[in-house]
């Protein structure tokens, strides 16, 4: 493996710090503006490795360092042989994604991973006798609205499985800034897909153009889907350096009857067709795109930045 070395260099008015190939000679592989926080990568294939002598640097020596973005330096355009409007290209510079932690990776989260803790610190609460029984009996202690959401995300991340084979990936409970999760979030060829699972067991659902009513009683469910859709869209494109197309879903688990009285722009189905219906949709991803997005958002860092004011290229 070639071995990296940080220089600092100085002159009045900046300063900068170097990542260089180790020798007398070493050609440099990224260099980091400590006045404004852009790393610009000179060699892509040592990207990685040259991200994480920054950042090391930064943490022992560089506190006066602002938040890092990443550019890349382009390659050298060939000379155009006829007059032709340029083509808009692909952002080259995105927030720096810090290295990622056992504890950030949220493809290790399992479905209903939030409501799943939740029920842990409700049951804590209980006597341990209450706790022994509840366990002997195969029950859950707690709040029965939770309980019940806790199963409804599980049924909904157990029929999302048969996506991954398909080259699909999955997060399940996705933490946000505010406290609340995404239930599941869904990255394929469609693009992605911010998943919410709405458990009502023999409840008849009919689903207008602003409003789902559940037996009769109206629940603001399109509106937070598509805002949860369009603030991930956003954060998921800053971090990716293109667009990212994602689509709302409410997924409903165990209801009687579901009705379509509108086509809102929520996708609203049966939570036990999900698998079948979000492939549907016409690919506007490649795969290298759907892997780039995946590794994005896996990492809880990003999530933690949503809502925040968005760092523009400089």
């Amino acid at each position: 493996m070639t071995e990296l070395v940080v220089k600092p260099w100085r002159v009045p008015g900046k300063e900068r710090l170097y990542v260089n190939k180790a020798g007398a000679r070493g050609d440099s592989v990224a260099w980091l503006d400590c006045k404004t926080g852009v790393v610009t990568v000179d060699i892509p294939e040592f990207e990685t490795l040259a991200l994480a002598k920054v950042e090391e640097w930064c943490r022992s020596f560089g506190s006066h360092v602002p938040p890092r973005t990443v550019r890349r330096r382009e390659e050298k355009k060939q000379p155009a042989k006829t007059t032709t409007a340029p083509v808009p290209q692909p952002r080259t510079e995105v927030p720096f994604l810090p290295p990622m932690r056992e504890e950030d990776d949220l493809a290790r989260n399992l479905p209903g991973a939030g409501l799943e803790t939740l029920v842990r610190q409700g049951e804590a609460k209980y006597k341990l006798l209450v706790r022994l029984a509840a366990k002997l009996s195969r029950q859950r202690l707690g709040d029965s609205s939770t309980l019940r959401g806790l199963e409804g995300e599980q049924f909904v991340g157990a029929r999302l499985e048969p996506l991954k084979t398909a080259g699909w990936r999955v997060l399940h409970g996705v933490p946000l800034p505010s406290g609340s999760d995404i239930d599941h979030v869904v990255i394929g060829p469609p693009g992605v897909f911010t998943v919410n699972s709405k458990h009502h067991p023999g409840a008849t659902v009919w689903v207008g153009d602003k409003v789902v009513k559940v037996n009769r009683n109206g629940f603001p469910y399109l509106e937070n889907s598509e805002f949860e859709a369009n603030r991930t869209a956003k954060l998921l494109s800053e971090w990716c350096g293109f667009e990212v197309p994602v689509h709302p879903v409410i997924a409903v688990v165990g209801a009687q009857k579901i009705t379509l009285g509108a086509t809102p722009g929520v996708t609203v189905i049966d939570g036990e067709q999900i698998a079948a219906v979000l492939p549907a949709r016409p690919a506007v991803l490649s795969p290298n795109r759907v892997d780039r997005i995946f590794t994005i958002a896996r990492h809880r860092h990003v999530w933690s930045q949503m809502g925040k004011r968005s760092r523009k290229a400089r």
